[in-house]
């Protein structure tokens, strides 16, 4: 006695599982974890920024919108080369890639954080959706509120 499925079997399994899909994957709402997927980067994206202008010592310019996250590196120093920044993971100048921004979201104008992490004209804050981050004028401590 042989042990197993037929052939038969195996396409009603797979058909079954066909029309299950094509049922289930337009309910799925991508657009959801794209939101959280921009409200997170833009989050490590600012964080990033303040941790290059740290160590580079030179002033790194922020600016977070609806059409992406980009940084620039600013000649405000000797050793400083006004350059983009790229994302270490993607190779892209746009740290937001994949990602959409939230309907309804502020942005803060473009900032620069100097070279000990402090942004420029004092606290930013972008709302996000229905969250909010924010830089702190002192410390440049970037968190989600």
């Amino acid at each position: 006695m042989n042990k197993g499925f037929t052939l038969i079997e195996l396409v009603v399994i797979i058909l079954i599982v066909g029309i299950l899909a094509a049922f289930v994957v337009p309910r799925l709402n991508i657009s959801d974890y794209r939101e959280q997927g921009f409200i997170k980067q833009s989050l490590a994206t600012l964080r990033y920024a303040q941790k290059q202008a740290i160590a580079s010592g030179c002033n790194v310019q922020v600016d977070v919108s609806a059409s992406g996250c980009n940084l620039n590196m600013q000649a405000s120093a000797p050793n400083c080369n006004a350059t983009a920044l790229t994302n270490p993971i993607t190779s892209s100048p746009d740290f937001c890639l994949d990602s959409g921004a939230p309907a309804g979201s502020t942005f803060a104008a473009p900032f620069t954080f100097d070279n000990i992490g402090r942004p420029s004209g004092g606290a930013k804050q972008f709302v996000l959706g229905g969250s909010t981050i924010r830089v702190e004028a002192e410390t440049g401590y970037t968190h989600e509120l």
